[in-house]
């Protein structure tokens, strides 16, 4: 039980790691605020001993940010919020307002681009999820739930396999064409916005890949894995593969005006809260009258919101994004 987290702050080639038990469900409310309230969150999580060994793997983080502070650049990834992609989106566009003059990224890669930030190899956190590259033998039979979305385009046209979201098919590389799963679509239909895609067109042996949120593994290796073939990674622009399949797979358009209200409107929710106590709470009511012995690392996390005056300034901020959001629309 836990949102396991590590957070890194840089000064100068200085990387001090710290980690989080239920850092992975704050990301957001951490670096909301901007460079001054996140590094004092930051700072609060417990200190690791060794900032190039301390590090949790690819199964065991859920969550973290690098906040590296001589290069002004902030690399994060986590936040329940964060797994739909029109909110990720609008809570990206809020943190160029908060973190004006930095870099902010994504980590596609995980605990392997927080590691990469701080000068560690991404060695140092990988563990295979062998699930994310396991092949279904079908596509999905209910499209209402999350789907990854593989398109072929070939000279007769394009097909659509709307396949389970925990797969990624980039992970087959070319071979993936000499085993494609039963079921494929000439015309698809989405009522959702996908959790990742790749796009092959055979005939000219390229490749694009996107992802909403994170794929461990999975794009420091693309190359490798396409070998010969031109490879595109979209980041998560969705949009890209839909404009390849010429109109044979649609998708809702994501409106980031309102997905900023609703991040707003969570974040909001969120300040005050103790995920410590919270859980503490459950576990002595499940618990009854019998002793429980915990894992010291259960309470490894201090929550500490941004000032009054600081929310505020997330807030005034929020309006101006909003209003620019909602103007592009």
């Amino acid at each position: 039980m836990g949102a396991r987290a590590n957070f890194v702050l840089i000064d100068a080639g200085r990387v001090r790691l710290h980690y989080s038990h239920w850092g992975a469900d704050v990301v957001c409310s951490a670096l909301a605020a901007g460079p001054a309230p996140a590094a004092r969150f930051i700072t609060a999580q417990h200190r690791c001993d060794d900032p190039e060994r301390d590090w949790l793997n690819d199964v065991w983080a859920e969550g973290g940010a690098a906040v590296d502070r001589t290069a002004r650049r902030l690399v994060f990834f986590g936040d329940q919020l964060m797994q739909d992609l029109p909110r990720k989106r609008a809570f990206l566009a809020l943190l160029e307002a908060t973190w004006p003059g930095w870099t902010v990224s994504w980590a596609y890669d995980g605990a392997g681009d927080l590691a990469a930030a701080a000068g560690v190899d991404r060695s140092a956190v990988r563990e295979p999820d062998e699930g994310e590259r396991f092949l279904p033998d079908r596509t999905v039979a209910d499209l209402d739930d999350e789907i990854h979305l593989l398109t072929v385009r070939t000279p007769e046209g394009c097909t659509a396999y709307p396949l389970g979201w925990f797969v990624h098919t980039a992970w087959q590389g070319p071979a993936l064409l000499d085993g494609l799963p039963a079921g494929g679509l000439a015309r698809l239909d989405l009522a959702e916005i996908p959790a990742g895609g790749l796009h092959v067109d055979a005939a000219a042996r390229t490749a694009g890949v996107w992802i909403r949120d994170s794929c461990t593994g999975l794009v420091p290796v693309l190359g490798r894995l396409w070998a010969g073939w031109r490879v595109e990674f979209w980041e998560d622009r969705y949009e890209e593969q839909l404009a390849r399949c010429g109109g044979a797979v649609t998708a809702p358009r994501a409106d980031l005006a309102a997905a900023l209200d609703e991040v707003v409107a969570a974040l909001g929710a969120r300040r005050g809260d103790d995920p410590v106590r919270r859980m503490l709470d459950f576990v002595g009511e499940i618990a009854g009258d019998r002793r429980v012995e915990l894992n010291p690392h259960f309470t490894a996390h201090r929550p500490v919101d941004a000032s009054p005056g600081e929310w505020e300034s997330v807030l005034r901020a929020a309006a101006g994004v909003r209003a620019r959001l909602a103007a592009a629309t």
